[in-house]
């Protein structure tokens, strides 16, 4: 037998009231440095227990021609369609409290420490931040929004270091015009990305610097201001140093929209009920997920070495 000691009446209703009150409290927490959120829209359309995520892309093959009155040979058209899927991977991580925890907590008539809660809470939020950015490759999700093999092939290559003193203003915008036109003529003009991401170094460097010596307008609002498609720029930290090698920075620019670029949560921060492990209770929580899809790869483009 299982030796355990258990809490007594009182006890019991303690723990299960602070527990209710932990559980709550966690979803009241912010985290304003994981921001795949903010940047990379959230899909939590996919029921629960689903074991793959796939989409569908489809296209048209054939054109229309002139004909001859009563011609039988009309050229004809058709659609063809490609699936692309991801796995569905599950995060866990648990907290708990130990009985003295708890009777030194009811004895003292204060509240149980709601930091294991929330560190529990954080590092599920950081799991899918991750997975998000760059993927779960040893788990079968091979890549994210930042390394996205088909962008990792056509990427472009900035004139010198956005946050280094030494380039001007007018290599910075070029740059960023670059990438415009990148998007816009791989497309032919069909998409223009409208948020621009970079590291934090980099965007503290567009934000304060100005356009030219006889300009009070920094880099970033001249950008906005000259290129009407770009409605956003954004600081993320993931993109420092992730360039292809891991040596230099990149940047982002593409269409945030769920029609464009979208992460699946499968499965939001849950947790279990308490259970009892001798003297410890415990809550185990998970989350699940499928990463990032980036459904029209040509709406976006990398940068490295901005």
């Amino acid at each position: 037998m299982t030796n355990s000691m258990r809490l007594d009446a009182a006890e019991s209703a303690f723990f299960a009231r602070e527990l209710e009150y932990v559980k709550a409290r966690t979803y009241d927490i912010k985290y304003p440095n994981l921001k795949s959120r903010q940047i990379i829209p959230v899909s939590n359309e996919v029921p629960n227990g689903a074991n793959e995520v796939t989409y569908q892309q489809f296209d048209r093959v054939g054109r229309a021609s002139i004909i001859k009155p009563g011609a039988t040979d009309i050229p004809r058209v058709d659609v063809s369609g490609l699936e692309f899927s991801r796995p569905v991977r599950w995060g866990g991580v648990s907290y708990g409290y130990n009985l003295i925890e708890i009777r030194q907590a009811m004895y003292a008539g204060r509240p149980l420490d709601q930091k294991k809660a929330a560190a529990a809470r954080r590092a599920q939020e950081e799991l899918l931040d991750e997975v998000a950015a760059i993927g779960a490759a040893d788990y079968g999700i091979a890549t994210g929004f930042i390394n996205n093999a088909t962008l990792v092939a056509a990427v472009e290559t900035a004139t010198g270091e956005w946050d280094d003193p030494t380039t001007t203003a007018d290599e910075i915008i070029g740059d960023v015009q670059t990438l415009n036109s990148a998007i816009v003529n791989a497309t032919e003009g069909v998409e223009m990305g409208d948020t621009l991401a970079i590291p934090d170094s980099q965007y503290a460097a567009l934000a304060s610097r100005p356009r030219s010596t006889t300009s009070d307008t920094t880099i970033l609002n001249f950008l906005l201001a000259s290129i009407p498609n770009l409605k956003a720029i954004i600081p993320w930290w993931r993109l420092k140093l992730a360039g292809v090698g891991g040596t230099t920075d990149r940047a982002i620019l593409y269409t945030r929209s769920p029609e464009h670029v979208q992460q699946d949560i499968v499965q939001e921060f849950e947790q279990t009920p308490v259970f009892q492990n001798g003297m410890n209770f415990n809550v185990d929580t998970f989350v699940a997920t499928a990463g990032t899809a980036l459904y029209y790869p040509l709406s976006a483009r990398y940068m490295d070495g901005v």
